[in-house]
């Protein structure tokens, strides 16, 4: 349970340095390619609650 739980920290993280990211390179060609990683990251993050919640 508790590397589930490391493990969602650490997508958390992740997805809160990409948006940290898409403010600065607003204008950047990268844009796209941040944004849809924060969309990858943001979906298995919550399909990793739902599951800890069915349980």
């Amino acid at each position: 349970m508790d590397d589930k739980t490391a493990a969602m920290a650490r997508l958390q993280a992740s997805i809160d340095a990409i948006n940290k990211r898409l403010a600065i390179d607003s204008n950047d060609l990268d844009y796209e390619t941040h944004l849809r990683q924060k969309r990858q990251l943001q979906q298995i993050l919550d399909r990793m609650k739902e599951k800890m919640s069915q349980k």
